[in-house]
């Protein structure tokens, strides 16, 4: 009897965790929405990594909230980002990686042009409970580009992103 109580205890506190981590994606874009680099950057741990799409290696949340908070009022200010897809896997019972599709419109280029094609892309996330509190500890953020490489012919890819064709 207590072995089937602790079993179901932990059945709960893994569905609550799973939950939680799975939530983590839906926050970045409802942060993003609201242009907010101050709310963004509460998902993320204090010594998180963050990469972004431009190789631009970003460590700890206050220079994470930084540049989002520029960005996000800047070049990215009408950007609208949708998530798509979220597959995670629980690497332990309090780390998991979180791999999740997006598309963004709406965003400009250095110079200000507006980008005329949506844009789609894979961010990779490691979570990590800490204190009772799911956090991104490391993340990674990349860009599709035009067309699809023969090399993936034949091979499934958990996410599909979308992507648009290289114009001749």
């Amino acid at each position: 009897m207590l072995l089937l109580a602790a079993s179901s205890a932990l059945c709960a506190r893994a569905q609550t965790d799973d939950q939680a981590v799975r939530k983590l994606p839906q926050e970045f874009c409802d942060a993003w929405a609201k242009h907010d680099g101050h709310q963004l950057a509460t998902i993320m741990a204090d010594d998180v990594d963050f990469v972004t799409v431009g190789a631009n290696w970003l460590h700890g949340r206050a220079d994470f909230e930084k540049y989002h908070s520029r960005l996000l009022s800047g070049r990215f200010k009408e950007a609208a980002l949708t998530l798509l897809q979220t597959e995670v896997r629980f690497l332990q019972p309090d780390m998991a990686a979180i791999h999740w599709s997006w598309k963004i419109v709406g965003d400009q280029d250095f110079d200000g042009t507006p980008r005329r094609q949506p844009r789609f892309g894979l961010m990779t996330m490691i979570a990590q409970k800490r204190n009772g509190i799911w956090q991104v500890v490391v993340a990674q953020n990349t860009n599709t580009i035009p067309g699809t490489p023969p090399e993936i012919e034949g091979i499934k890819t958990p996410i599909a992103v979308p992507n648009i064709e290289a114009k001749p």
